[in-house]
């Protein structure tokens, strides 16, 4: 179970790791976690290394998730808008940016 690790300084030999989907990179880095290791190791010890995981073992190892899966996304503190010009002139005297391009958070002023 344990991982070769004689060659660890060696970059071709993680080349794979490019084409690997996100499911096979979370393999390669529980299977080189040591409580992960010592686990298994218990479970093989038992006779139990070709039967299914329990449930709380899952879970612990984040082999199964509760629930369904749902959109996350992080909320925003405000919303975005048009502001005014900027109070700053160039050499020419003319605005630097344009309303457009100045916004500011709703409740905050420019």
């Amino acid at each position: 179970m344990k991982p070769d690790t004689s060659r660890w300084r060696d970059q071709d030999q993680y080349e794979f790791y490019d084409a690997l989907p996100v499911e096979g990179v979370a393999w390669e880095c529980l299977r080189r976690n040591a409580s992960y290791q010592a686990s298994f190791d218990d479970l093989v010890a038992q006779g139990a290394g070709h039967l299914p995981l329990a449930d709380h073992v899952q879970h612990r190892w984040g082999l199964r998730f509760p629930g369904r899966p749902r959109l996350f996304r992080a909320r925003p503190t405000g919303h975005l808008v048009a502001c005014c010009q900027s109070r700053h002139a160039d050499a020419r005297g003319s605005a630097r940016f344009s309303s457009a391009f100045s916004v500011r958070l709703i409740g905050r002023s420019c």
